[in-house]
């Protein structure tokens, strides 16, 4: 049986191409491909994600202290108001009323003082002038003890109707101090933002969102702050004076700068879930013609680190190995004249593409980041042919996903 010339042909050009790879190997020459980066200074800003809303630094919500119809508004969502202007009035009939209906009880008190005084004072006469006829023998002991409760008595009356009087003040006080409560005065310097009360509608004293419950909001709309909420598995990290960048749905292509101010201290259940979440206040720097408002979503970077450069590998350079200790070793391979050597590290901070090295690491060393797929399998001492990986150019491992991914779409 003849062979197939086809067969032939394929194995004579089989032969060509293994041959040399076969000497090459029998040498001891052949090489890994790698690809490396130098160890240099990195400006690294690992951050937290955080959402939440805009909020003036200052904001007052008026509501009212006692039930009246509101008789005048004095002012207009949007009109800019000085601490102690009157804003609004409240109808404050009943509380006059009232007072007249205290005064006039104040003044029956001191008409019923004046009264166990003049009841005390005869009183004592009569206790006087019957400890005279008492030593004269002109009345009996009986008649004597009478006298004397009598004055004990009228004096008695005379503090009662005194408390009298005192409660009678307290409340003409309290009726005066109601009445005082019909004007609103503002609080604060600032800018009506919102007046959802009307003429004629009724207030109350609430802090529910009841009708009538909320008269008018005051904010000092020169600072404006972001509160978000930090998931609790990274508030640990969150400090003071942290720098942040918020970005406002209504504006977002504009990153707004801003330095962490608060962090609350005691964490509040997401709306719908389980989770906890600590309220963190960043105050912004905000341009006064960018148009933000309160209320506002908002997402933002909080940024851990200070934003300088340290020396620094890409993180898919570091591999980490776990002992039979459970001890975590962190180590880099790196070039030494075409050779693989692993060096143990120390790490830092880390973000999405860079982590620092503290130690184990020197500027300008030829570390090797890839392909992933090598530095699983790759030895101490292995031969290696390093190419150096362009900035900013992804790593082979990334292309090769990349052309997956193109070859499944077609």
């Amino acid at each position: 049986m003849k062979p197939n010339k086809k067969w032939i042909a394929a194995g004579l050009v089989l032969a060509v191409v293994a041959l040399p790879l076969l000497v090459k190997s029998l040498r001891g020459e052949s090489r890994t491909e790698v690809e490396v980066v130098l160890a240099s200074e990195q400006e690294i800003r690992p951050s937290i994600l955080a959402s939440g809303l805009l909020a003036y630094l200052e904001e007052v919500n008026l509501t009212s202290e006692v039930v009246a119809k509101v008789r005048e508004i004095l002012v207009a969502e949007g009109d800019h108001v000085e601490k102690g202007q009157l804003l609004l009035r409240l109808d404050p009939e009943t509380y006059r009323n009232a007072i007249e209906r205290e005064q006039a009880s104040r003044r029956q008190s001191l008409i019923s003082i004046e009264r166990q005084r003049l009841n005390l004072s005869l009183a004592e006469t009569r206790l006087n002038r019957g400890q005279e006829l008492l030593a004269r023998q002109m009345i009996g002991q009986s008649e004597f003890d009478d006298l004397r409760n009598a004055r004990d008595l009228a004096r008695v009356e005379l503090q009662s109707s005194e408390e009298s009087l005192r409660r009678a003040e307290a409340i003409l006080s309290e009726a005066r101090e109601q009445l005082a409560k019909t004007d609103i005065l503002a609080p604060i310097t600032g800018t009506i933002v919102d007046l959802p009360i009307k003429v004629g509608e009724t207030a109350i004293p609430s802090t529910n969102a009841l009708a009538g419950a909320s008269l008018m909001k005051i904010a000092d709309t020169s600072a404006i702050q972001a509160e978000l909420r930090v998931d609790e598995a990274d508030i640990a990290r969150v400090r003071l004076g942290q720098q942040a960048e918020v970005v406002a749905a209504a504006q977002q292509d504009v990153k707004l700068t801003g330095k962490v101010a608060r962090i609350a201290l005691a964490p509040s259940l997401e709306p719908g879930s389980q989770g906890r979440a600590y309220r963190v206040e960043v105050l912004l720097d905000v341009p006064e013609d960018l148009g933000l408002r309160s209320g506002m979503s908002a997402r933002a970077d909080i940024f851990l680190g200070d934003g300088g450069k340290t020396l620094a590998v890409p993180v898919e350079a570091v591999v980490i190995e776990e002992s039979e200790d459970k001890d975590t070793e962190r180590f880099v391979w790196v070039d030494r004249d075409g050779v693989a050597r692993k060096l143990p590290v120390e790490v830092g901070l880390s973000d999405d593409r860079w982590e620092a090295i503290t130690s184990g690491l020197s500027a300008g060393d030829r570390v090797i980041v890839g392909p992933a797929r090598v530095l699983r399998v790759l030895a101490e001492g292995a031969r290696i042919e390093s190419k150096l990986r362009e900035e900013g150019k992804p790593s082979a491992d990334a292309d090769a996903d990349a052309d997956a991914e193109g070859d499944e779409a077609e």
